[in-house]
């Protein structure tokens, strides 16, 4: 039961209250749906990735840098929808704690590469290692097949 402080009285629970929801149209709109998985997602990142520091946004950040050593910020930006501003203000925090350089590009002198720094790759190793048992334990209700599935199906959508 629901403290006095964290509800109305005769206020329905969250959970109690979608339960009593016709929400058929919505589950047949996947954009809903996606969306909603999305923030499921991003709620149980923040849990197991806390420790770490790392957002969803900063973990994909070191990923494509550790993949793609010397990739420019604006391919960064682009790749993963970020306004190119709002990447900025990240790199610069994450070059400020040593995670990140930027290196002037040999080919372009006025083009920018950026490199992970022995800091950061010492940190994503340990994001890495959290993935594969936070990817389970996210994707539990669906069988194997259905997991393999699901990957397939997303990256049909959003071919890169």
């Amino acid at each position: 039961m629901m403290s006095p402080k964290t509800a109305r009285p005769g206020a329905k629970s969250a959970q109690a209250l979608e339960k009593s929801l016709d929400l058929r149209a919505l589950q047949r709109t996947p954009g809903f749906m996606l969306r909603l998985a999305q923030l499921k997602f991003f709620e149980g990142f923040y849990e197991e990735f806390a420790a770490l520091g790392l957002t969803p946004a900063t973990y994909a950040i070191f990923v494509v840098i550790r993949d793609n050593p010397g990739v420019p910020p604006s391919g960064l930006a682009s790749l993963l929808r970020l306004r190119l501003p709002n990447l900025i203000k990240i790199l610069n925090e994450l070059e400020s704690s040593g995670f990140i350089k930027r290196n002037r590009s040999k080919a372009d002198r006025r083009a920018v590469e950026l490199m992970l720094t022995p800091k950061g790759a010492k940190l994503i190793a340990e994001g890495a290692r959290l993935t594969e048992p936070y990817n389970q334990k996210m994707l539990a209700p669906l069988s194997e097949a259905e997991q393999r599935s699901l990957l397939e199906l997303l990256n049909r959508i959003l071919p890169f």
